[in-house]
């Protein structure tokens, strides 16, 4: 079974899950608690580190091994939710969207960390059709996530094109989870899951019918089309949409800072709280198109060896 996903979070992930839970638990060697806080007091490190270390066995015991083998599991992680699509393939057209948002934090390295991106999906994408053209069962794991959703339906563009080939399985992440501890949150992504809750979800496929199939590749081509600057999962469907769909949800937290911030912390906080789905890159770049027109100006730029979303910012308009 060729495993599908569209993250590294959730590659990595997957391929513990394969055989997570196999066997007695024999524990763990350490245990990182709460960062590096050197006056904890030794209690409450001493509770924090057991409490750890029982989530840990629970997680170990209460795990559904998958079984496999880690050669099968298979990541694409090009961000189609971002940027044009009109082009066939993975080509130029997508190599300009990743170099622009990852030379938002990496400016001196984008253009080879791009490169070798490209290469490793195309290599990638050439072996799930081989091999699902030679009758191997395939199985992708997508989410309410836009990269991930985008993902689902251009692989099975791709997959549609072939003359031949094995049965396709798809998984859907649930909107909630609940941890082994009892606490629901709610994941954006596959990236999120522990690889102990992998395997509870297999039983959750579907198998993607000819008709689905052929509809998907459609949508995909529609979409293709209308080659919008990104696309989001509105009611459960993938649609296109502008580059200022989530500008709001940005000015909301500029906003709340003083007049003048740093933009390193605006970021975080449109990431951590409103839960987008969408990475730090996109925002960056959305911030550089405030600046543009007036709304912000850089005070502070970042230092050279430094992502350039670590300059400080002022505002140019009363909040």
């Amino acid at each position: 079974m060729v495993e599908v996903v569209f993250s590294e979070s959730a590659k990595g992930s997957l391929k513990v899950a394969q055989h997570y839970g196999e066997g007695p638990y024999h524990g763990m060697t350490a245990v990182a608690v709460c960062g590096d806080v050197p006056d904890m007091p030794q209690s409450a490190r001493e509770r924090a580190e057991k409490t750890a270390l029982e989530r840990a066995r629970r997680e170990w015991e209460e795990a559904v091994p998958m079984g496999g083998s880690p050669k099968d599991v298979l990541g694409i992680d090009l961000g189609w939710s971002v940027g044009p699509i009109s082009e066939d393939g993975i080509g130029t057209q997508r190599r300009q969207v990743l170099e622009q948002q990852i030379a938002e934090w990496c400016p001196a390295d984008a253009p080879e960390m791009v490169e070798e991106s490209i290469q490793n999906s195309q290599k990638t994408l050439d072996e799930i059709l081989q091999r699902s053209a030679g009758g191997e069962p395939v199985r992708i794991w997508y989410s309410h996530n836009p990269d991930e959703m985008c993902g689902l339906y251009w692989m099975l563009a791709q997959m549609q094109k072939l003359s031949e080939h094995g049965e396709i399985y798809m998984v859907r992440l649930p909107d909630w989870e609940m941890d082994v501890d009892g606490t629901v949150f709610f994941p954006i992504g596959w990236g999120e899951i522990s690889p102990g809750e992998w395997g509870k979800h297999v039983s959750r496929q579907e198998k993607v019918s000819p008709a689905f199939l052929s509809g998907c590749a459609l949508r995909w081509r529609q979409l293709q089309e209308e080659n919008a600057d990104l696309r989001v999962v509105l009611n459960g469907r993938l649609q296109s949409a502008p580059a200022d769909l989530y500008d709001s949800f940005i000015l909301r937290e500029l906003e709340a800072q003083p007049k003048e911030c740093n933009e390193a912390q605006v970021i975080g906080n449109v990431l951590g709280k409103n839960q987008l789905g969408i990475g730090d890159g996109w925002v960056a770049l959305r911030i550089q198109a405030f600046i543009r027109k007036g709304m912000y100006e850089v005070i502070e730029p970042a230092a050279p060896d430094q992502p350039a979303y670590r300059q400080r910012l002022r505002r140019l308009y009363e909040a």
